[in-house]
């Protein structure tokens, strides 16, 4: 990264505070000496010189908090939302390319990830090998070709996450010629083995897959780490599962460098209540967890796992300096946040905004003119062989309705009006008309028990070039525009955040009773989660790997 100003020539002592050691678990009295961007030295208190010194009497100086599976592109422009990261003292992030590999040309593709890779925050990434969800053309997008020219770049670290991990246990060519060029080349291979049994996690192992952050109970921990995987134990918006995940490696195994934490991309209203890193660690320490292991799940241990602890995850000569001032240990929110040798934080608020990305240079995130169904072609009959009902289960499952709800009409349309998939949706809201192309199909869903309001929603949505629409009664009750490929806005942050409170309390008041509507929205054409999804193909069964009700063709 670039110096961002003069200051970072600066030689700065960090004086009287006492430096959490992550390799010993010491906490060390000690003052620490920057120079430029890099830790030069840790001296005994007061025996360092400096041009500029900032006082940590009596506080605790920890590395900056590493976060090891991170997505970027969706809802919030990414620039914003690494400022929310480094507030909280996230000044390191490996981060999913797949927003950008599904809607960018290989040129725009590098400049975007440059780009973003030139922000105060260490971004290194993941490369995404496939779709997550059936993708026209995505063997070209996610190419063997096209993977291996990112897997050849110093800020991709791994490949991955790798959904359709079944395919991998099955022995499909391409993805373990992309698992083969990925250890090829000396990068994780990042895993996505969400419900697998244990002997299927072995398999997948065996298949090269290095980590996983599925696990949802604590033997689900065990059953990675029994693997040889790597275990991510997430906390998110969508997942708030790690007061559980910790009971898994109490204990000896607390202090395994194999135990790491993620938030795995929490919505904004969430990172604006909790945090982001710093909220992982708090749960960690409130749930027994002893101070030296919990920071060590989200410093060295993700930075040990991707190779570059050598640049972050530690208070350590050569070093970023990537650093959090503490009141203590007790308290992982941090007064004071240095990243690469400047102080971009105070007291969960950035100093300077980071330099912005000018998304208007890159043409694969403006879509063309959408071409929204109509009323009459949104108005199909009840459930049937051709147009099944399924029933949300689960803030993001999907299995056969049986017909005791109140179904909604649920279609994902393609945005140029050629097809559309239709089904019955229970358990999700009674929404007179909901639009959205914040989804992983890269389309546009729309869900609705009044095909009028559906109509009215996606045509609003189209006119919008992206976004999410919510109407009733012949009106829009409730809008955002995603300007930038259907998946997120610059609008500011706090307006952001405000405005999806207001989408859930919507929802909620129309009988939502999962825990994320956005993810609801967003999963539904996800293709591996259980148990059916609505995809271009059709609505697919997963485990069975079938269509059950192919789309209707409109043109």
């Amino acid at each position: 990264m670039q110096e961002r100003n003069v200051r970072t020539l600066e030689r700065t002592v960090i004086r009287g505070g006492r430096v959490l050691n992550v390799f010993t678990g010491e906490l060390i009295a000690a003052d620490v000496v920057v120079e430029g961007s890099r830790i030069a030295e840790l001296v005994p208190p007061n025996r360092a010189e400096g041009t500029r010194t900032i006082d940590a009497s009596g506080r605790v100086v920890a590395p900056g908090y590493v976060e090891p599976h991170a997505h970027l592109g969706l809802l919030a422009d990414p620039v914003p939302l690494l400022e929310r990261m480094a507030a909280a003292g996230t000044t390191a992030v490996v981060a999913d390319t797949y927003p950008f590999m599904a809607m960018l040309p290989d040129e725009e593709l590098e400049r975007a990830l440059g780009s973003l890779g030139a922000q105060p925050v260490f971004v290194r990434w993941f490369a995404a090998p496939h779709a997550r969800s059936f993708l026209p053309g995505e063997e070209r997008l996610f190419s063997l070709e096209r993977v291996e020219r990112l897997l050849g770049r110093d800020d991709v670290v791994a490949i991955g996450e790798i959904t359709r991990w079944p395919a991998v246990e099955r022995g499909d060519p391409d993805l373990l010629a992309k698992i083969a060029r990925a250890q090829d080349a000396g990068k994780r291979v990042e895993g996505h083995s969400a419900g697998a049994s244990p002997a299927r996690i072995m398999r997948l192992a065996a298949r090269g897959f290095t980590s996983c952050h599925e696990a949802i109970a604590p033997e689900e921990v065990l059953d990675r780490l029994r693997a040889g995987l790597y275990a991510m134990l997430r906390h998110s918006s969508l997942r708030p599962d790690l007061p559980r995940l910790v009971e898994a490696v109490r204990g000896p195994l607390a202090h395994s460098n194999r135990i790491m934490l993620t938030a795995d991309g929490p919505s904004p209203p969430w990172i604006a209540a909790y945090g982001y890193m710093d909220h992982l660690i708090r749960i960690a320490l409130e749930s027994g967890i002893p101070p030296e292991a919990a920071y060590r799940m989200a410093t060295l241990n993700p930075a040990m796992y991707y190779g570059i602890e050598h640049e972050v995850g530690s208070v350590a000569p050569g070093r970023r300096a990537d650093l959090v001032i503490l009141r203590d240990l007790a308290d992982p929110s941090p007064l004071l946040v240095m990243a690469g040798g400047v102080l971009v934080a105070r007291e969960g608020r950035v100093i300077e905004p980071f330099p912005a990305v000018d998304w208007t240079t890159l043409s694969g995130l403006r879509r063309p003119p959408g071409r929204p169904p109509g009323p009459e072609q949104l108005a199909y009959s009840g459930p049937g062989p051709k147009i099944p009902e399924l029933c949300l289960a689960h803030t993001v499952i999907l299995r056969l309705g049986n017909g005791t709800g109140r179904p909604v009409r649920a279609a994902l349309c393609d945005w140029e009006g050629r097809w559309m998939t239709r089904t019955w949706l229970s358990g999700f809201a009674d929404v007179a008309g909901l639009a959205s192309t914040y989804t992983a199909a890269g389309q546009l869903a729309v869900i609705g028990r009044s095909p009028a309001d559906m109509a009215l929603a996606a045509r609003r949505v189209a006119e919008l070039g992206g976004g999410m629409v919510l109407a009733e009664s012949g009106k829009v009750l409730w809008e955002l525009k995603l300007e930038w490929g259907g998946l997120f806005t610059q609008a500011p942050w706090d307006e952001l955040v405000a405005k999806l409170a207001a989408f859930e309390t919507l929802l909620k008041e129309r009988g939502y009773g999962h825990t994320e509507p956005l993810y609801s929205i967003f999963f539904l054409g996800f293709d591996s989660l259980p148990d059916f999804r609505l995809t271009c193909r059709g609505v697919w069964d997963v485990k069975r790997q079938q269509v059950v009700a192919p789309p209707v063709r409109l043109v």
